[in-house]
């Protein structure tokens, strides 16, 4: 019997099959949230791309202007519209857009621009016209005179599967905040007063041009 009893106890300590399952439970959470946590920023960086796409097309958009000035409402709200299509398949229904008309002056400003019209959907505020103080005119714009287009995007990002893993980062909450701001030419528009540069003004405000003219 003694002998029978040693030799199972000797058979057991081969037998590799539970540590094995040991194993494979101790490290599944592990894999489990290692493919969390890729696909997690897999589309995170998929809405963000989006959003950087949305900015570039509103702006684009905009800075061709209309065939009359201000833009009409109707063209505007179709541009901003177009927030549903560039940003398919994320929700856009928390989206904020802002479009601004910009104007550098140098020499009374020196690097900050100037507001001149501005607009916004139903989310967001439009700009108060006059010197944007928390903004620098980019490189490449830094001519006084100069008018472009800046678009100002938006969205709160909930994670998909991994609001939990979030929330264990110090300092972050379950939501994300992504932006997007993107500067361009003007392309289209009218010129206003002594400028030599076109202006594309956006419906929404009362004030035509950075000289101070209204409609």
């Amino acid at each position: 019997m003694l002998r029978r009893l040693v030799r199972r106890a000797a058979r057991l300590r081969r037998d590799q099959r539970a540590s094995a399952l040991v194993e494979f439970a101790v490290i599944l959470p592990v894999l489990l949230s290692i493919w969390a946590g890729m696909t997690e920023i897999a589309h995170a960086i998929d809405e963000w791309r989006k959003l950087t796409l949305l900015a570039r097309t509103v702006a684009d958009l905009t800075a061709q202007g209309d065939a009359q000035n201000p833009v009409s409402t109707t063209l505007m709200n179709d541009i901003i519209a177009s927030a549903a299509k560039v940003m398919r398949p994320f929700d856009t229904t928390n989206v904020q857009i802002v479009v601004s008309a910009m104007g550098v002056d140098l020499k009374k400003l020196n690097l900050i621009p100037q507001v001149c019209s501005s607009v916004a959907n139903s989310n967001a505020k439009p700009r108060a016209t006059g010197a944007a103080t928390d903004l620098l005119v980019p490189a490449g714009y830094q001519t006084t005179g100069m008018r472009y287009v800046l678009a100002e995007v938006s969205i709160t990002y909930t994670p998909m599967i991994g609001s939990a893993l979030v929330k264990l980062v110090k300092g972050i909450g379950n939501q994300i905040v992504f932006s997007a701001s993107i500067p361009w030419p003007t392309r289209g528009g009218t010129t206003y007063g002594t400028n030599t540069y076109t202006e594309v003004v956006v419906p929404g405000t009362t004030q035509k041009a950075c000289d101070g003219s209204t409609p």
